[in-house]
C-alpha cells in the first residue's frame, strides 16, 4: 500500500467516517478499550503503556491470590515478550494478506484473555493459565503493533503527521487515566502492601471487551480520504514476493543500526516497574496507575507538536529532537541511581504521606514523559524513511519487535532477584552503545533520500524527495 504521487493528488473535502484523523481514533480507541485500561492493572508496577511490561509485574503487584512472586511475573512477562517480538516482526506479511480491519480485529482480543487469567489466578490460583494467556496476548499485540504503526506513519498528511502521532499517543494513555481512577477508587483505603480487589479486574476486563467492536470501524484503505487527496493504494503481491521485501527491509543498513536504540527504548520497564512492586503499598500503586500516564499524554504531545513545528526544518527537527531525548534518558538514569541507593539503604513500605514518596514517583512520571517522547520520536523517524504501507508496517513491527526482545531480556534478568545494579548498568550501557548507531541515520533525515532499493523494495513512490533547499543541505 503506498501514497499517490504528487500529480495524483487534488485536494478535495473528506467525510468525517472515512478521514485519516477518524482512522487514528479508530487505532487509538482500540487500545483504549483494550490495551491502555489493561495497562493500568499493570500500572500498578510499572505505568509503561505502550509494550505493556507492566501488565505482568501486575501478577505480583496485585497480589495475584498470593502465588505469584515478582520474579516469577518477569518470567511469565520474557516468554510473553518473545512471542510478541515474533509477531511484531513478520506480522507485516499476515496483514497485507488479511488486510488491516481484519488484523485489528483479531489483535484485540488476546488481552481479553489473559486479563482473565489474571483474575482467575488471583480468585483461584491458576498460574498455568498465566502462561497460556502471555504467550496468547504476546501473540495478539504483535499483530496489533504490526498494523496500528503503518497506520499511523502513512495515513496522516505530511504537515499533521506530528499531531496524529500525539493524539494516538493521547488515546493510548487516557484510558489508563480513566482506568487508574476506577483502581484508585476501588483501592485507594489499603494502606498496605499486598493484593487488590477482585472488582478492581472485573471492571477494567468490561471496558476491554468493547474494543472489538471499535475495530470493525476501520475502513479499507481505498476508502481513507486524506485532505491532500493522496490516495492510499493497495499493492498485492505474492508470498515468496512480501518474504523477499520484508527481508530487504528488516536486513537494510538503515534499520540495523536503528535496532541497538529500539532494543534499548524501553528496556528499563522492568526494573523501574519492580521498584514500584518492592517499595510501594497498594493505594500508592493506585495513584500511579492513575496520574502517571497523563506524563504519556504529555510526552506525546511535546514532541508531536515539535515535530509540526514549521519554522525549523525536518534536518533540525530531527537532530536536535534526538539530542534532548539522548541527554534526557541518560539523566534520568543518573537519578534512577541516586533513589535506588537511598531505598536499598532504608527498605521503606513507601506511602503517599512517606518523604522518599516525592522523588521516587517524581523519577517514575518523568521516565513516562521522555521514554513517550522518545517512542513518539522514533515513529516519526520510521515515517521519514518510506511513503510504502508495506514496507512501513515492516519497519514498525521490526521496531516493536525488537523492543519487545529488550524487554524479553530485561525482565530475564528480573526473573531473579539479582541485583538492582546490574539493570541500571544495563541500560546505561546499552543507551550510550545505542547512539553513534542511531546517529548514523538521523544524520540523514532531511538530507539525503533513503534509497528505494534498500528500504523501498516493492514501491515505486516510497522514496523520500530530496531536500529542497540548500539550507535544508547545510
Amino acid at each position: 500500500m503506498s501514497i499517490a504521487k504528487d500529480e495524483d493528488r487534488i485536494p478535495r473535502k473528506v467525510h468525517w467516517f472515512r478521514s485519516t484523523t477518524f482512522q487514528v481514533l479508530v487505532v487509538g480507541g482500540v487500545f483504549f478499550c483494550v490495551r491502555a485500561p489493561f495497562h493500568s492493572i499493570g500500572g500498578f508496577a510499572d505505568i509503561e503503556l505502550l509494550q505493556a511490561p507492566g501488565m505482568y509485574n501486575a501478577l505480583s503487584a496485585l497480589g495475584a491470590g498470593g502465588l505469584a512472586t515478582p520474579w516469577y511475573a518477569n518470567a511469565t512477562a520474557a516468554a510473553g515478550y518473545v512471542f510478541m517480538a515474533f509477531m511484531c516482526i513478520v506480522g507485516g506479511i499476515i496483514v497485507g494478506k488479511i488486510g488491516v480491519r481484519m488484523s485489528l480485529l483479531i489483535s484485540s482480543t488476546g488481552d481479553i484473555v489473559y486479563a482473565g487469567s489474571l483474575y482467575l489466578n488471583s480468585k483461584h490460583g491458576t498460574q498455568w493459565f498465566l502462561m497460556f494467556g502471555s504467550i496468547l496476548s504476546g501473540l495478539t499485540d504483535g499483530l496489533m503493533y504490526a498494523v496500528e504503526g503503518p497506520i499511523i506513519t502513512s495515513y496522516p498528511e505530511p504537515d499533521r503527521r506530528g499531531r496524529m502521532l500525539a493524539l494516538w499517543v493521547a488515546l493510548r494513555n487516557a484510558a489508563p487515566v480513566i482506568g487508574g481512577a476506577i483502581i484508585f477508587g476501588i483501592n485507594s483505603s489499603i494502606n498496605a502492601s499486598g493484593a487488590v480487589s477482585l472488582d478492581t479486574y472485573l471492571a477494567i476486563i468490561g471496558i476491554m471487551c468493547a474494543g472489538p467492536f471499535i475495530a470493525l470501524l476501520l475502513s479499507h484503505p481505498r476508502h481513507v480520504q486524506r485532505r491532500d487527496g493522496a490516495a492510499i493504494v493497495l499493492r498485492e503481491t505474492g508470498w515468496l514476493v512480501a518474504l523477499a521485501e520484508w527481508w530487504s527491509v528488516v536486513a537494510s543498513r538503515n534499520m540495523l543500526l536503528l535496532c541497538p536504540l529500539f532494543f534499548t527504548s524501553w528496556f528499563y520497564g522492568s526494573y523501574i516497574g519492580t521498584l514500584q512492586t518492592q517499595y510501594f503499598n497498594v493505594r500508592t500503586r493506585a495513584l500511579c496507575a492513575f496520574v502517571i500516564p497523563m506524563g504519556d499524554i504529555a510526552g506525546g504531545f511535546i514532541v508531536g507538536y515539535f515535530l509540526d513545528n514549521t519554522r525549523m526544518s525536518i534536518k533540525q527537527k530531527a537532530r536536535a529532537g534526538f539530542a534532548v531525548l539522548m541527554t534526557c534518558n541518560l539523566a534520568l538514569w543518573i537519578w534512577t541511581a541516586v533513589v535506588t541507593q537511598q531505598l536499598e539503604n532504608s527498605r521503606p513500605v513507601i506511602d503517599w504521606t512517606s518523604p522518599l514518596f516525592g522523588r521516587t514517583f517524581t523519577l517514575f512520571l518523568l521516565f513516562d514523559v521522555v521514554t513517550m517522547a522518545t517512542q513518539t520520536a522514533l515513529f516519526w523517524i520510521i515515517g521519514q524513511m518510506s511513503n510504502d504501507f508495506v514496507v512501513l508496517s515492516y519497519m514498525t513491527g521490526t521496531l516493536r519487535g525488537v523492543e519487545c526482545a529488550g524487554q524479553a531480556v530485561a525482565y530475564g534478568i528480573k526473573s531473579s532477584d539479582t541485583t538492582d545494579w546490574l539493570s541500571i548498568g544495563f541500560n546505561v550501557g546499552l543507551f550510550v552503545l545505542a547512539i553513534p548507531f542511531a546517529w548514523a541515520v538521523i544524520r540523514k533525515i532531511g538530507v539525503e533520500s533513503f534509497e528505494e532499493g534498500e528500504l523501498d523494495a516493492g514501491s515505486t513512490d516510497g522514496k523520500r524527495e530530496a531536500p529542497d533547499s540548500k539550507e535544508e543541505l547545510a
